[in-house]
């Protein structure tokens, strides 16, 4: 009998269907760490002009009466 031989084709990574799953989520990791320490930088840059925070409390007697 002859034997049969299979040709296992050979598909590039990127080619396949998890080849895209995982640059997918390669790319979306990235982003969410650009992300993110662009964040961190608006954070530091914002506290370190205004360090007491977002709203400054005033004494009662110095609000405007409209």
């Amino acid at each position: 009998m002859d034997t049969v031989q299979l040709k296992i084709k050979h598909r590039p990574f990127c080619f396949s269907v998890k080849g895209h799953v995982k640059m997918l989520r390669l790319v979306f990791a990235l982003v969410a760490a650009v992300c993110c320490l662009a964040d961190g930088a608006l954070i530091y840059r914002k506290l370190l002009f205004n360090p007491s925070g977002p709203y400054q409390k005033k004494p009662v007697h110095e609000k405007k009466v409209l």
